[in-house]
């Protein structure tokens, strides 16, 4: 025998085949309760009363049971076991909820038009809160939170220390126009010496991991220096922000790491947690890219270039944000395209396992991709000739007309 299962916000309803009620759930107006059910359906979990209520109508002799809600449908199928059907256009329903309050009202709930809607309006937003807190306490949400923060701060340091090499430069220009490339280096170096008599042999040797040729470099470019006297001591405190702020981007990639073994150890696994938390941001959250084609995440963050190309006919683009890789990089130009290409689609399939929560394949992605690497080195040695540029800018030209 068939039974209709009717979901509202007062209970859940069961009728038979003429539209009379055979049991129902009431909420006895608690909202919690509803709240509480549709939260359990969003996770995948049914209540107990509500697989009580299943189970006292399969004992009753229905062995069908059709919903008009396709979650409710899914989940009574999959987790109790029963034969189900979605039939969102049946009569059944829509007279039910059309005529709601007589029908409650001949199971003995009695609630006014304005009740209801008032009762509707509370829950919504209830349900909408919630949903909203779930959505922003993701894992991947907060990954992409954090590589924002990291480019942001990055970006704002290279600036600092470019205004700290200026305003130093004053003092001891010889260090910073050309003795010195590292900038960390040159910050502690002015945070812990400062004036330029500082910069002794002894100095030098115990507090710095420097090589004696540029000790001794550095020793001589102090004594000759041509710099003028100025106050050091501001300038060591600006220095002192800057290492404190280095040593902050350190905690937070140390936590990005983490949060990437947690949330995508495959992705992370081949091309570390930056590039991953890189692919992740740029593609808006690890669904969007677990479902995007390995073509499009070969061209992440070269969008621009992208559109160039399909606007004027110009060079098309090889790689996005992939080329950071190490491996892309250091590879001969080339090469770069077809290593692109095998490195794309390996993350698509990591970002789908880590998206489904499948096993760790991490290793096995990584050891395909070396193999690969060394056939392409192997089979394209040489560059390929070149077009004739005669030709190829007549090819350009038709494009552009």
């Amino acid at each position: 025998m068939k039974c209709y299962i009717v979901d509202t916000l007062v209970g859940i309803f069961a009728l038979d085949e003429t539209g009379n009620t055979l049991n129902f759930i009431d909420f006895n107006g608690d909202n919690e309760k509803v709240i509480e059910f549709y939260k359990t359906l969003d996770s995948e979990q049914i209540l107990n009363k509500y697989k009580e209520f299943i189970s006292d109508l399969k004992n009753s002799g229905f062995d069908e049971f059709i919903f008009d809600n396709k979650k409710m449908e899914t989940l009574t199928s999959q987790k109790l076991e029963v034969s189900t059907e979605l039939n969102i256009t049946s009569l059944e329903f829509k007279n039910f909820r059309l005529n709601l309050i007589d029908q409650l009202k001949k199971v003995g709930i009695i609630v006014s038009n304005s009740e209801l809607l008032d009762r509707y309006k509370k829950i919504n937003e209830e349900l909408v809160k919630k949903k909203v807190s779930e959505v922003g306490g993701q894992n991947d949400i907060i990954i992409i939170q954090t590589n924002e923060t990291l480019d942001i701060i990055k970006k704002s340091l290279s600036l600092f220390i470019a205004r700290l090499r200026e305003w130093y430069g004053l003092h001891f220009p010889e260090l910073t126009d050309r003795v010195i490339d590292d900038n960390i280096l040159i910050t502690k170096l002015i945070s812990s010496l400062g004036h330029r008599d500082n910069y002794t042999l002894d100095n030098l040797k115990q507090n710095f991991n420097l090589k004696e040729k540029r000790v001794l470099n550095l020793y001589k470019q102090a004594i000759n220096s041509m710099g003028a006297e100025i106050d050091l001591e501001i300038v060591k405190a600006y220095a002192n922000q800057i290492l404190s702020l280095n040593s902050y981007i350190e905690e937070l990639e140390r936590y990005l790491d983490d949060l990437m073994e947690k949330t995508a150890p495959n992705l992370r696994a081949i091309v570390g947690s930056l590039i991953g938390a890189k692919l992740i941001s740029k593609a808006g959250g690890l669904k969007k890219l677990a479902y995007m084609p390995a073509s499009r995440i070969q061209l992440l963050g070269a969008e621009k270039a992208l559109y160039r190309f399909l606007r004027t006919g110009e060079k098309r683009p090889k790689h996005g944000l992939i080329f950071q890789w190490n491996q892309i990089r250091s590879a001969k130009p080339y090469q770069r395209g077809k290593i692109a290409r095998v490195v794309a689609g390996k993350l698509g399939l990591s970002a789908k396992v880590d998206f489904f929560s499948g096993e760790f394949i991490g290793d096995r992605l990584s050891q395909e991709i070396e193999e690969k690497i060394k056939e392409i080195e192997e089979k394209y040695p040489n560059p390929p000739k070149k077009v004739d540029t005669i030709k190829s800018k007549k090819k350009k030209s038709k494009k552009r007309k």
